[in-house]
């Protein structure tokens, strides 16, 4: 019952929140390549000051964590809006995409340190960007949410 919940849950709701989906699915995949055998900070330069805050462990951890953290927020808030865990799901994906906004930030400013000129420079800022406005979305949805729960029924 709760596969088939979920199952025709998230494509009914993957419109409206589309870019959260991805963004979570990115930072899982970050993490997961920092996990690898390779040492992807030692290579290059532009990861020196992510290097000098903590180990590509800590930093896999991280990205895998709020990525899956977000997965899970997503589902719950199309999948289960009705029940009472449901209605906490907007500030849950408001948490969600503030966490990730550090990691995004946390990149972009190790790429400006380096003071190498990188296509990252291109991207992860405006990964950053993306997950500010899916901040505000979210902290809006939450906004209805309370509202809708203060007035009652």
């Amino acid at each position: 019952m709760v596969i088939l919940r979920v199952y025709r849950g998230i494509p009914d709701h993957f419109p409206a929140r589309r870019s959260e989906w991805v963004l979570a699915g990115i930072m899982v995949v970050w993490g997961w390549i920092l996990f690898g055998p390779d040492e992807t900070f030692a290579r290059s330069v532009s990861w020196a000051q992510m290097a000098a805050l903590a180990s590509e462990g800590t930093w896999a951890a991280w990205a895998i964590a709020t990525g899956v953290f977000r997965f899970a927020a997503l589902i719950v808030n199309g999948t289960f809006h009705d029940t009472w865990y449901g209605r906490w799901s907007p500030h849950v994906r408001m948490v969600a995409s503030f966490l990730s906004c550090f990691l995004w930030l946390q990149i972009t400013f190790g790429l400006l340190a380096a003071e190498t000129t990188t296509t990252g420079l291109a991207v992860y800022p405006g990964l950053l960007v993306l997950d500010l406005m899916n901040v505000v979305a979210a902290a809006s949805d939450a906004a209805k949410m309370d509202k809708a729960r203060d007035d009652g029924p």
